[in-house]
Order: C-alpha cells, then sequence, then structure tokens
C-alpha cells in the first residue's frame, strides 16, 4: 500500500532507512562475533533513540577528541550502552596502562624489555646472597631468621640493623631535616602540597610506580612545584624477597613510567620497608641509585594510625622526644648531622600529623628540605634535569608533549636496549599479562565509512554505525 499523505511517507522512508542500516548498528554494539541478536536485544536497541549514545551520532555534541566507552549492563536479554565520558581534564591525565606492567604486582620478567635492562649488569659483580623468605601471610614482606643465622657478610638492614658506607640514612647538617613521604602519590597529596607550598617548603616524595598510572597529573604539579621525586619501587615488595630479574624489573619499570610523566630519571631509591642487603644495593648501584633509608629514631610510624595501633598524640610525643635528642644524629662522617624522617602521603591522618610535626620541629630550630636541598646535590636526577632555587626543571619526553598524556615511550633509547625513535610492537604492548582488565573504547581510527572503530577487549575491530548512516537517517526524513 502507498503512503497517502506526506506525514506518511516520511516515516515510511524513515523505517526503510532503519531497516537498512540496522545490522550495521547492532554489529557495531554487539560486536563482530557472528553471534544472532535476540528479538529482545534489537527491540531494546530500537526502542528509543536516547539509549544509545555513539560518536557524533545522537549526541552531536560529542568531539572527536573526547574519551567514550560503551558500558554494557546486562539484565536478562536487555542491554544498555551508556555513554560514560570522562572529563577532558581527567582524559587528558589518564596514562595508557597497556604498555605499562599490572597495577601492584611483580613485573613479569620473561619480555624483551626486562631481558634488555638485565643485560646492561654486571652480573659479575653481585653478590651471590640467597633470595630472603617472605613471612607466610605477607609473602614480600622478609621473613628474618634467628640472629645466630643472619649473614654478616650480606649486610641486611632489615634484619640485621647492618648499613653500608653508601646508604643515606642522615643530612650532613645538623640544622637540615630530610623531609621525605613514601607510597604517593595519592587523592589525598594535593592537600599536602598545599600546605608545603603555603610554607614555602619542598619535600621529596618516593614515588610508587603503580601509583603513577593514577595520578600522573599529581606527580607534574610535584616536579612544577620544586619537589624532589625518588624512586619507591612498582609495586612496594621487599626487594630483598626478589630474584634479580625482579628486582631490575621493578626499578626500570617505575624509572620508565616517571620519566615518561615527567621527563626525569631519578637517582635516589629509597627500598620498600628499608629492605635491603649487599645483593640489592649492587644491583641498585649499577642502575645508577643511591640507596636511602632513614634515620634511626625518626621513623614517624604515622602508617600504624591506620591500623589502630599506635595514637597520633603517642607519635607527636615520641616526635617531640627525638627533637630532645637531635644531638645524638651524626652525619655519616661521624659529625653531628640531621635527621631525615619517614612519613606517608596517604591518607588525611598522616597528612594532618605532618602538618604537626614541621611547625613543632621549626619552632626547635630544625629546617625542613628535601633530600637535594639536605645532601647539597644539584643534580639530583640521573638525566633530564637539574634542581635550582625554582625547582626542577627540563623537557619531558624530550620535547614530545604526547607522552606524559598517552604513556608512550620516553626520552631513554636505553629504556630496551636497542630501541629507536620508533615506538615497536613490545615497546607498545610488552607482555599478554600486562593488561588492566577488559574494556570497550571508542579510539580514534577510521572505519570505513570515516566513522569511529570500537575496538572491543579481544581485540576485535568492527566499523560503527557512523555518521554516514545517521545523516540517511535525518536527510531521509527531512527531504520527504
Amino acid at each position: 500500500m502507498k503512503p497517502s499523505t506526506p506525514f506518511m511517507r516520511r516515516h515510511f522512508m524513515l523505517l526503510m532507512v532503519l531497516a537498512i542500516t540496522a545490522p550495521v548498528l547492532l554489529t557495531s554494539v554487539l560486536g563482530a562475533s557472528g553471534k544472532k541478536p535476540s528479538p529482545d536485544q534489537a527491540m531494546q536497541l530500537f526502542s528509543s533513540p536516547y539509549s544509545i549514545n555513539f560518536h557524533g551520532i545522537i549526541n552531536p555534541a560529542h568531539s572527536n577528541a573526547e574519551q567514550f566507552s560503551l558500558k554494557k549492563t546486562n539484565k536478562g536479554n536487555k542491554i544498555k550502552a551508556e555513554d560514560e565520558r570522562e572529563p577532558s581534564s581527567r582524559a587528558k591525565n589518564r596514562m595508557n596502562a597497556g604498555i605499562y606492567p599490572i597495577k601492584d604486582r611483580i613485573p613479569d620478567v620473561d619480555t624483551p624489555q626486562v631481558k634488555a635492562w638485565m643485560a646492561e649488569i654486571d652480573w659479575s659483580k653481585v653478590p651471590d646472597i640467597p633470595v630472603a623468605t617472605g613471612l607466610d601471610d605477607a609473602p614480600r614482606f622478609p621473613k628474618c631468621p634467628p640472629d645466630s643465622q643472619v649473614d654478616k657478610a650480606s649486610c641486611w638492614w632489615s634484619c640485621d640493623g647492618c648499613v653500608a658506607k653508601s646508604d643515606i640514612m642522615t643530612c650532613p647538617t645538623q640544622s637540615n631535616w630530610g623531609l621525605t613521604y613514601d607510597d604517593g602519590p595519592s587523592e589525598e597529596t594535593r592537600d599536602l602540597m598545599k600546605f608545603l607550598q603555603s610554607k614555602q617548603l619542598s619535600a621529596t616524595f618516593f614515588i610508587v610506580g603503580s601509583r603513577v598510572l593514577e595520578y600522573p597529573d599529581i606527580l607534574r604539579e610535584q616536579v612544577a612545584q620544586g619537589h624532589h621525586l625518588g624512586m619507591h619501587t612498582w609495586s612496594h615488595a621487599g626487594l630483598t624477597t626478589l630474584t634479580n630479574s625482579q628486582i631490575v624489573a621493578e626499578i626500570r619499570w617505575t624509572e620508565k613510567i616517571i620519566r615518561d610523566v615527567t621527563g626525569l630519571t631519578m637517582k635516589y631509591v629509597r627500598p620498600p620497608y628499608g629492605d635491603t642487603d649487599n645483593r640489592v644495593r649492587e644491583i641498585l648501584r649499577q642502575m645508577g641509585y643511591s640507596t636511602v633509608i632513614w634515620t634511626i629514631g625518626w621513623d614517624t610510624n604515622d602508617w600504624r594510625m591506620l591500623q589502630h595501633q599506635v595514637k597520633e598524640a603517642e607519635i607527636v610525643t615520641t616526635f617531640s622526644n627525638a627533637l630532645d635528642n637531635l644531638a645524638l644524629v651524626k652525619s655519616s662522617l661521624g659529625g653531628p648531622g640531621g635527621p631525615i624522617t619517614l612519613e606517608h602521603d596517604l591518607t588525611t591522618e598522616t597528612i594532618n600529623l605532618s602538618k604537626r610535626l614541621i611547625p613543632m620541629a621549626q619552632a626547635r630550630g630544625l629546617k625542613p628540605m628535601s633530600l637535594a636541598q639536605c645532601l647539597s646535590d644539584q643534580t639530583p636526577y640521573q638525566r633530564g634535569s637539574t634542581l635550582g632555587p625554582e625547582g626542577a626543571t627540563g623537557t619531558p619526553n624530550n620535547g614530545e608533549p604526547k607522552g606524559s598524556e598517552h604513556g608512550i615511550p620516553g626520552m631513554e633509547e636505553q629504556d630496551f636496549g636497542h630501541r629507536t625513535s620508533s615506538v615497536s610492537k613490545s615497546d607498545e604492548s610488552p607482555s599478554s599479562t600486562m593488561t588492566t582488565g577488559p574494556t570497550t573504547s571508542m579510539e580514534e581510527k577510521s572505519g570505513a565509512d570515516g566513522g569511529p572503530v570500537i575496538k572491543s577487549d579481544v581485540g576485535r575491530m568492527v566499523p560503527s554505525f557512523g555518521w554516514m548512516g545517521a545523516a540517511g537517517v535525518v536527510v531521509s526524513y527531512l527531504v520527504l
């Protein structure tokens, strides 16, 4: 039957266009698996045009530069696609997690990158010290044997209290206080930075590589404000409990992600829990790192507040007693020295504690400062920067502005031993284990119709419905 009115003709043509484009649209949403969608799924997708927010189709305000994801919520046989765009500021600061190890796990060592890094070490100089056993309930925290069984030649700080001549534990000047924070950055770090800025103070932040994946923008802000960055490994595992290759992977991956974000290659490392021995020290030394621990008696133990093992008032009292006994702090040369403290920029509680301790120490004549300042080190990074009155200066990623935003390999060619300036496949996806879980995201690639391409969690790439289909619907409806 032929439509008899303009109104009917318009809707007849609209239905025909939808009939033609429906298979493409369904394929885009449901994937190219070849599985035929159920009638319920098809009806859900077309029941309301606003249940589907595609790249520039239903909502033309979405620009190509914005980040999208399609969230599939399964309720029975229904599928709902939702626009989960992040604010442009957050999207800009996200890291490309796919080219780094999985967060908070010891990195895979069976990769070309780690093997290349391993080849840079002269293993004949590394002492043959056995890997330490971990605790039963915390396998990456060293389990100390009885004192009689500790190998004194290993100079194991964690279990024997042995300090090597190269270990940094104090400032050379008694009035200087090395202000250091571990385990960040975190959501609370900015609060601490704001406080330090108000006091015109700088500090050293020992960075966990996994946290950089979450807060790369905070890292840049720390450098811009003149703070000093140090190494604190990728997964915060006790280094004596790791194999040689695992130690190299922990350090190099953290080094790489911080360099990708800031352009800086760090020089100082604090082993998690202070856990080091002569095997660990030599590996770190060959990678260009100086080991930093902290002054005995000046560990605030602020983390214990979070475990309800100690109250803030008790920590304040202990810190006051340490200030009373400042004369006991000795430099590495045996003369009067200044303390290096251990704190954490992790929670409101630990940061509020630090806000109390700093004025206390200042009132007693101590001058809080970064480790670089306390050591009078004007080149506190291996590469990329010097530290002057205005803080760290340097060009991230050798002038490549996209490096910090997308996590592309950084400025150093020795990342993988043989890498050129181009990004190889192994650089982009080092290992199948380096994934962050299934995701479906809109990427800036073109399908056959000029629309975006949907890359699913199993690597399928299919052209989406695109702007041509949408244009056909709108034009047909208006013209007829």
